[in-house]
């Protein structure tokens, strides 16, 4: 027998293959990194202006405080992973819904905001457009994320396109300013600021409405990307626009924000492959944390935001969908066809609610706003005329997914919209189908 080859343990591998229990080869940056589009702690990337970027792992470095973020993690705990049949990356979903491009941007356009320019803020007031700069730089780019990665490209990336793209910094001004209205309510500046976010969102819709009017190419997509995901921000700040504490139609507000979510997604189709590629890989990572997902346990989703028996609850819907008596035709054919496609994209929802969870599980306690919204993705557009019209089953599924998103509804822009869209559900579903309900209740609620 031959003597034993050596072999060197070492403990200099990167924090993020540690976290991820994965072996590190010490490159730089290290071979795990550049495979998942992560930014390896080993870089010490240049920013614009010369400076050295701390090499610190996201997990370590430290922010200052700020009202809406609590301290900041890259990973989840490490665990056990495993492909799933259904792991395939959310940017990149194949939707049944397959329509002509130009047909898509339509619709997207008509599901953005009004964007009447009439607004009695005056353009040149050049010096609130610089106090909501450096409130947007200082503090809001802070509280669109968890990671601190996610939020270098909110604080520097992001800014940094818009320079070159007037649309993208009207952006910026807007939701600066609808943050800042949030933040002081009683000030007597509130209603200059709502004034200052209305007239910068219409004048960055303007541009985009005609810039999305044609094709994206690849000379602009990413600007257009950062844009339409500040838009999907800005549908959620509805009542703080609004100057009223309540969302004016729960159900219908939450339906307008998914067809933004799907919108954009469907725009973008071609180049979000593409994505975690770019300086904006970041925003995508802290939203799909692993590729290949990890098998539920119990022991996991019990260190999470989840209700320890939301898998089970899972379970019961997926029966709940097999047994529901969906809405028949004239033909028998038909009925069999029209049950088996309705059916099929309930289940679809289901799955993707699954998609959701489990990245809530995994994130632990540090839960990213998108993971919620990832729900829209799959969604059809069978499924979204029945929440239109109150479908009892569609219904039953929105209301388990308050559940989701009461996880992130501490959110400034999010302020208790799982509560009041419950409430809107429980305003409008079949007395027959209440008791579907007991569970979110209990969850959303918490009584």
């Amino acid at each position: 027998m031959g003597p034993r080859r050596s072999h060197r343990k070492s403990r200099n591998g990167c924090p993020e293959c540690k976290s991820r229990r994965l072996k590190c080869d010490e490159r730089y940056p290290c071979t795990n990194c550049v495979k998942h589009a992560i930014q390896c702690s080993y870089l010490t990337p240049i920013d614009q202006t010369g400076s050295p970027v701390s090499s610190v792992s996201p997990a370590t470095q430290s922010q200052p405080p700020t009202q809406d973020t609590p301290q900041s993690y890259p990973h989840p705990p490490p665990g056990n992973y495993a492909p799933t049949p259904n792991g395939s990356d959310p940017w990149v979903y194949d939707n049944s819904d397959i329509r002509p491009e130009s047909e898509k941007r339509l619709e997207f356009l008509g599901i953005l905001p009004n964007s009447s320019l009439d607004s009695p803020l005056q353009k040149e007031d050049w010096g609130l457009d610089l106090e909501l700069m450096h409130h947007y730089c200082t503090v809001t780019s802070n509280t669109l994320s968890e990671r601190e990665d996610a939020r270098h490209v909110w604080r520097v990336v992001i800014p940094t396109e818009a320079y070159s793209n007037k649309y993208l910094m009207h952006g910026i001004l807007a939701i600066a300013a609808v943050h800042r209205a949030y933040l002081y309510p009683m000030s007597g500046q509130k209603e200059r600021y709502i004034k200052a976010s209305a007239y910068h969102l219409a004048a960055g819709l303007k541009e985009f409405r005609e810039l999305i009017a044609s094709p994206i190419d690849p000379a602009n997509w990413q600007p257009v990307f950062c844009f339409a995901s500040m838009i999907s921000v800005h549908l959620c700040t509805v009542p703080i626009r609004l100057g009223v504490s309540r969302w004016p139609n729960p159900i219908t507000n939450t339906i307008e924000l998914f067809a933004s979510v799907k919108g954009l997604q469907a725009i973008m189709k071609p180049f979000l492959p593409s994505l975690r590629k770019t300086e904006l890989a970041s925003l995508a990572n802290s939203v799909w944390l692993e590729s290949e997902m990890r098998v539920h346990s119990p022991a996991a989703a019990a260190q999470s935001l989840l209700p320890a028996d939301v898998w089970t609850q899972i379970s019961r819907l997926h029966r709940f969908i097999e047994e529901y008596p969906f809405p028949q035709t004239m033909s028998e054919n038909d009925i069999i066809e029209k049950h088996s496609e309705h059916r099929k994209d309930y289940e679809a929802a289901i799955k993707s609610y699954e998609s959701s969870a489990r990245q809530l599980e995994l994130a632990g306690l540090h839960v990213e706003a998108g993971m919620v919204f990832l729900w829209a993705y799959r969604l059809s557009v069978q499924f979204h005329k029945d929440l239109e019209a109150h479908h009892p089953a569609a219904l039953v599924l929105l209301a388990h997914y308050c559940v989701l998103l009461r996880t992130v509804d501490h959110r400034w822009y999010l302020n208790d919209m799982a509560r009041q869209l419950l409430e809107d559900i429980e305003r409008h579903i079949n007395p027959a189908y209440r008791d579907w309900l007991t569970w979110p209740r209990r969850w959303v609620y918490r009584r």
